[in-house]
């Protein structure tokens, strides 16, 4: 019997070395033996299929011939680097197939001994060309996918700063107090959450988001914007959450809401005052920001149709809901405004 046509049953008839090419050309990959001079003194049956090329015409460095122009200097510094540190390599690189096309091989080479001395090496190729297009597919849609949303991305930050701008200009002609003052509100709350988009826009979509950290920055923009002398900001980051950006944006926005309205209206007589953050565990794989203030308190939330009624404390819950959250309001001593939710 051909050592090439020995099947499974009958590699026990077989020796040493035929039983091992049997093997060879029976495995569903390519398979390759150098010997001490680097020269290849073997190719399986799959191998030879792929290029189309007789066993002698690949012996030696005859294989080199079916490797791309351009991928032959890399390709060859990697095999002999490797066989002189005899030690295993991997490399891709494009192989001529019988019908002209250039697929692109994954080969992985490992040195292997004949008692107990150094033999040369046996490696073994996959064809990934399918796979790498894929990728490349794939890399390319996430590139243009980031290009869209960054074109999405700066028009909207364009279209906010007009409508802060447009605002203002109508809070500057207002005769109306109170209209001017709703105006003025209303175009800050654009300009925060604009800013709180922005800084979230920049995280990467694998990454996730410090909280501690965002939330501070968003509380200290809010009462810089708000211009209110006399304000402290209390930080009590005491624990590191980490949140995707979808549950830490509406977080940051109820943070903005909150410091906002304590500037406004917790302190009626224009006197010194604490704004506090707190964020931090509340147990395992839970969360918890505490915004409060020493001001004049809540006794109750206004309705939002009645003049006195506050707009932004009708949208907080809503936030919450979008960042799985609960809320819990205290306004006895103070504010003090409870936000828990599941985190990492």
């Amino acid at each position: 019997m051909a050592a090439e046509d020995a099947g499974p049953d009958g590699l026990e008839a077989l020796g040493d070395e035929a039983q091992f090419r049997a093997l060879a050309d029976h495995a569903p990959v390519l398979i390759w033996r150098a010997d001490l001079s680097m020269g290849c003194d073997f190719f399986n049956k799959p191998w030879l299929e792929f290029t189309g090329r007789s066993l002698e015409q690949e012996l030696g460095l005859g294989w080199f011939d079916g490797v791309h122009p351009d991928d032959r200097d890399r390709c060859m510094q990697t095999y002999t680097e490797a066989f002189a540190a005899r030690r295993a390599f991997s490399m891709d690189y494009r192989l001529r197939r019988h019908d002209g096309a250039w697929r692109w091989l994954l080969d992985k080479g490992q040195p292997f001994e004949v008692a107990g001395q150094f033999a040369g090496y046996i490696g073994s190729c996959v064809d990934y060309t399918d796979t790498r297009q894929a990728l490349e597919d794939f890399r390319l849609a996430l590139e243009e996918r980031e290009n869209l949303l960054s074109e999405l991305h700066h028009r909207v930050k364009n279209n906010a700063q007009a409508t802060t701008s447009f605002l203002s200009l109508q809070a500057s002609r207002a005769s109306d107090p109170s209209v001017a003052a709703a105006l003025r509100g209303a175009a800050m709350r654009v300009m925060l959450a604009t800013l709180v988009q922005d800084r979230m826009f920049r995280v990467a979509p694998d990454a996730g988001v410090d909280l501690g950290p965002e939330l501070e920055t968003t509380a200290r923009t809010a009462l810089e914007v708000n211009g209110r002398p006399g304000l402290t900001l209390e930080l009590h980051l005491e624990d590191q959450l980490s949140l995707p950006v979808a549950q830490a944006t509406p977080l940051a926005l109820i943070v903005s809401e909150l410091v906002v309205n304590a500037a406004r209206h917790a302190f009626p007589g224009g006197g010194p005052g604490t704004v506090s953050l707190t964020v931090r565990r509340a147990g395992p794989g839970l969360g918890e920001v505490v915004i409060a203030d020493d001001g004049i308190g809540l006794p109750e939330i206004p309705r939002r149709n009645t003049p006195q009624g506050c707009l932004g404390l009708h949208l907080i819950p809503r936030l919450a809901r979008q960042a799985h959250a609960t809320l819990k309001f205290d306004g006895t001593n103070g504010v003090e405004a409870t936000l828990r939710f599941a985190c990492r």
